[in-house]
C-alpha cells in the first residue's frame, strides 16, 4: 500500500514498525532478502516523514493530534539529510508549547506523544525544561497506571522506553514490549490503524528478540 492510502491516525503504527525492521537490517545486512534491502526501508520511513511534514503544519488538526504528528516527525531522523524533518518539527513542537504556557492547551499535553515530543525536543536542543516537563509526564502515569486499552498502553511503553535511552536512564526490560503480541487475534482486522498498530508490535517483538540474543 503507499502511505498516502493510509489514514493518519495509522501511520504511527507504520512508521515505528518500519523504524524496528531499519534497525534489523542495518545491524544484521543480510535481513534484507526476507525484509527488503537498507535503502528501501528508508525510503517508506522517508515517504511517512514527508507526509507528517504536511500534517504537523495544519493548524485545522486538534492540537493533541498534531503532538503526535510531531513526535512521530521528529523519529523519522535517521541521518544528517533528514535535518529538515527535524527543523520542521521543532518549529511546530515550540508553537504548541506556547500555547499551552499561554493556559489555551493545557490538557493537551498529557498524553505519551507528549512525553515522546519533549524528549525529541531535549534530544535535539538540549533545553532542561523539556526534559522537566517530560520527567513529569511519566511520575503522573506511572503513579495513575489502571487498566486501559491496549492500543493506549503501548502508547505508554513507547514513551517510557524512549525517556529512558534519551535521559540516559537504565532501559526498560523487554518484558515491558514482548507481552503484547499476545494481544494480537489470529484473524487480523481490515482497519488500517488496528494493522498498522499490529504492525509496529510484531516489528518490535522481533527486534526486542533479535537484540537479547
Amino acid at each position: 500500500m503507499r502511505v498516502t492510502d493510509f489514514p493518519p491516525a495509522a501511520l504511527s503504527g507504520l512508521l515505528h514498525g518500519y523504524l524496528s525492521i531499519y534497525s534489523m537490517v542495518r545491524v544484521n545486512p543480510w535481513l534484507e532478502e526476507e525484509y527488503n534491502t537498507l535503502g528501501e526501508i528508508y525510503d517508506r520511513i522517508r515517504e511517512i516523514g514527508r507526509v507528517l511534514s504536511n500534517l504537523v503544519k495544519d493548524p485545522s488538526i486538534h492540537v493533541e493530534e498534531r503532538v503526535g504528528y510531531v513526535a512521530d516527525l521528529m523519529d523519522c531522523y535517521l541521518v544528517y539529510s533528514d535535518m529538515k524533518y527535524v527543523n520542521t518539527a521543532l518549529d511546530a513542537a515550540y508553537e504548541i508549547l506556547s500555547l499551552e504556557n499561554n493556559g489555551k492547551e493545557k490538557e493537551a499535553c498529557r498524553t505519551p506523544e507528549m512525553c515522546r515530543m519533549l524528549c525529541s525536543c531535549y534530544y535535539f536542543t538540549n533545553e532542561e525544561e523539556c526534559a522537566r516537563l517530560a520527567g513529569e509526564l511519566v511520575k503522573e502515569w506511572k503513579s495513575e497506571r489502571r487498566m486501559i486499552p491496549v492500543e493506549i498502553e503501548w502508547r505508554w511503553v513507547r514513551a517510557l522506553e524512549f525517556y529512558n535511552n534519551t535521559m540516559g536512564y537504565e532501559k526498560f526490560s523487554n518484558s515491558q514490549i514482548l507481552p503484547f503480541w499476545e494481544n494480537i487475534p489470529e484473524i487480523i482486522s481490515e482497519d488500517s490503524s488496528l494493522l498498522t498498530l499490529y504492525f509496529d508490535i510484531l516489528s518490535a517483538e522481533v527486534y526486542e528478540k533479535m537484540r537479547s540474543r
